[in-house]
């Protein structure tokens, strides 16, 4: 273990904090109702809401693997935050508006609301629990790796403490236990993360000479405009997959959704997210600032490259730089490892907040004997099932831990597979009210197994991206392995971390420009897109072929305004008929009415028509008639 006594002393703070927390409102809430325990009954305070929204996106991984990108590829996926600020900005201006009114628990019920279909919703709840579930197991095992090497503590040892106390302190205080605790570990995380900025500031002589040394090591790029889509990274590329990624993460995920519907107003909610996305571009600019220090520090004499390591993967430079320079200060390693565990717990109790959330309301709410439970009752029954949730997700964690990287990176790839036709459904839902519930369904199903189909294979074809120039010229002579200034036990356990924390923030890596333009090449920042327009464009095929809505069908408050005006506009997409019989039907009205004149005029041999049969008293009234006008 590499923690002094300070920094042991620091990190119990951090995790009794927590805890504390939970029990607080534990005690506070023993009588709360379900709205309140889920919802903190719609009258929590946006900025609160906005930090938890904030650390309950950005994991520990995201901490390790946003500093390592930096340190071995440079700064071009920076410009990520950017496509997450608008795509924020969409979420607060077209979903709040139609979504926060509907006054749902459940983000899916708009689903069953807007296509009139359980079975629907229920789909895109099932793929969100099993997700969120998984996800959990995910969250929990790599950073364990790291923390064994700090605390000294078995992989199996951390995954329970993480897992226990985020359970605890979720079960017992409800959403408000969560988002208070999120709030003190948003500072915490904030603080680990600047102790790395700060200490480096000071050992490099200030962040003026750390950008220099990133500038002419190649790491400072922003602005790479390549068109090329089968480049790792590029302006628009990392524009698209942070745009996608905050529509996803923000706009479709009941993890983040149920933040701001506990608010109490359609403006309040949007405030949620203009926090929250000042808050992440804060701090994603100090782990990405972070990973520059790390540069500045290691640019001579690179650890990561070194012979006696197996597996070179830039997010473990964390750990080793933690080693080298906060370890000399007492406390400033514990605050970095209370960062880790802050990251850690506060992704992890947001998601058994949600999944809680989704299983009362999708399901159990429905079986008629919990129904006509009590208020309070309903309440502790939740309560039961965070408790059980968190244990899932402990087991899930320690199952993870047994199956290796390849297992790993295989779950999140195609966790973030399934984000593309999530976003491509929705965009569906509030855009095209034309759509039907056959459209929607088989765009939906269709474009999760396209993205699956993408995701694996480029998991099977992709090899890891070749770094940035890194230097080992400066290490000392002979080039001893990191291991010259610390014990052996210590070089094993970065070795160990080597080996198994080959996972970053984003799921696949495609490799160099190549030669190899198939679809696997093609970059991972796109994966997401292909999803959304693989639904949009089936959806749109197949309600072409079975008919469209007609007005009547369907609710206008959940449509876009400028949506439904252009669909009562437009007869042809109202016709509840199929779009290419409509089509059909309206070339055919448009045969001129002479056109059978001109038939008859090019077809000579054809006979007239005979006369019918003459009535004998119309021809004496026709005489009359003549007789009276020669007269």
């Amino acid at each position: 273990m590499t923690l002094g006594i300070v920094d042991i002393v620091l990190l119990s703070i951090s995790l009794i904090a927590s805890a504390a927390i939970g029990i607080y409102y534990g005690i506070r809430g023993l009588q709360s109702t379900p709205l309140e325990y889920l919802l903190g009954g719609r009258a929590m305070r946006p900025f609160p809401l906005a930090m938890s929204m904030m650390v309950g996106t950005i994991s520990a991984i995201t901490i390790m693997g946003n500093a390592g990108e930096m340190y071995a590829y440079g700064t071009q996926l920076w410009v990520m935050d950017l496509g997450i600020v608008i795509g924020m900005t969409i979420v607060a201006k077209v979903f709040i508006p139609i979504m926060y009114p509907l006054q749902v628990v459940s983000l899916y019920q708009y689903i069953e609301r807007r296509f009139k279909s359980k079975s629907l919703r229920k789909a895109t709840v099932v793929l969100q629990l099993l997700g969120g579930y998984f996800f959990i197991g995910f969250v929990l095992y790599p950073p364990s790796i790291a923390l064994e090497f700090f605390t000294g503590l078995p992989i199996m040892i951390n995954i329970f403490i993480m897992g226990a106390t985020c359970t605890l302190y979720s079960a017992f205080g409800g959403v408000k236990a969560v988002v208070y605790a999120d709030a003190f570990q948003a500072l915490v995380m904030v603080a680990g993360v600047l102790a790395i900025v700060i200490q480096g500031s000071l050992t490099m002589g200030g962040l003026d000479k750390i950008w220099d040394v990133a500038y002419h090591g190649d790491r400072i790029e922003f602005f790479n405009f390549n068109l090329d889509p089968y480049q790792r990274h590029s302006f628009l590329l990392c524009v698209t997959f942070g745009l996608f990624f905050s529509l996803s993460t923000y706009g479709v995920n009941q993890s983040q959704t149920q933040r701001f519907f506990s608010t109490g107003s359609v403006q309040q909610a949007q405030w949620v997210l203009y926090y929250a996305a000042l808050g992440m571009v804060l701090l994603k600019a100090f782990i990405n600032l972070a990973g520059l220090v790390m540069y500045a520090y290691f640019k001579d004499c690179d650890p990561i490259t070194s012979p006696t390591n197996k597996v070179t993967d830039p997010s473990v430079v964390v750990v080793v730089y933690v080693l080298y320079v906060l370890t000399k200060i007492p406390g400033m390693s514990g605050v970095f490892v209370a960062a880790i565990y802050a990251a850690v717990l506060s992704s992890v109790s947001t998601q058994l907040n949600s999944m809680t959330a989704l299983l009362w309301e999708d399901f159990l709410k429905e079986i008629r004997r919990l129904a006509n439970y009590s208020e309070v009752k309903k309440g502790a029954l939740q309560k039961v099932i965070v408790f059980l949730s968190g244990i899932l997700g402990i087991v899930l964690g320690l199952l993870v831990s047994q199956m290796g990287n390849s297992f790993l990176r295989t779950l999140f790839a195609i966790n973030g597979a399934l984000s593309g036709p999530l976003i491509g459904l929705f965009l569906v839902a509030v855009y095209l009210p034309w759509i039907n519930v056959k459209g929607a369904s088989v765009g939906f199903i269709t474009s999760i197994f396209l993205n699956i189909w993408i995701a694996v294979g480029q998991l099977f074809t992709q090899t890891q991206a070749p770094f940035l120039p890194l230097s080992r010229d400066g290490c000392p002579t002979p080039a001893p392995p990191v291991n010259a200034t610390t014990p052996a036990p210590i070089m094993t356990s970065v070795s160990s971390i080597l080996d198994d924390t080959a996972t970053v923030e984003t799921p696949i890596m495609s490799g160099s420009e190549s030669s190899d333009h198939s679809i696997y090449a093609l970059s991972y920042c796109l994966n997401s897109l292909w999803g959304t327009l693989m639904c949009i464009i089936v959806a749109i095929i197949v309600t072409a072929v079975t008919g469209t809505n007609a007005p009547e069908d369907v609710d206008k408050s959940l449509v876009s305004t400028k949506s439904w005006s252009l669909f009562e506009k437009t007869p042809s997409l109202q016709g509840r008929e199929p779009l290419v019989k409509t089509f059909l039907r309206r070339s055919s009205s448009r045969i001129p009415r002479n056109e059978g004149t001109k038939r008859d005029a090019e077809s000579p041999d054809e006979k007239e028509p005979l006369p019918g049969p003459i009535d004998l008293q119309d021809a004496k009234n026709a005489d009359d008639s003549d007789c009276r006008g020669a007269v």
